[in-house]
């Protein structure tokens, strides 16, 4: 990260010490607002969600689902 910035085109093994525990923080962060944004746009709840799942269903009627 810091190479980019001051422009040094020899990136250094030090770095990784920086990188590691920002992206440590970062990654899970992302992933939580993603999960809180898809959970608000789905408007559903994991219960029939998981009921959708434990459904037996044929192979076309997968298939239908698949792409509606």
């Amino acid at each position: 990260m810091f190479s980019i910035i001051k422009q040094n085109y020899n990136v250094d093994e030090v770095e990784i010490i920086y990188v590691v525990p920002i992206m440590m923080v970062l990654v899970p962060f992302v992933y939580l607002i993603r999960a809180k944004l898809f959970s608000q746009m789905r408007q559903n709840d994991l219960k029939s969600f998981e009921e959708e799942l434990l459904q037996k269903q044929s192979l076309w009627q997968q298939l239908k689902d698949l792409f509606r």
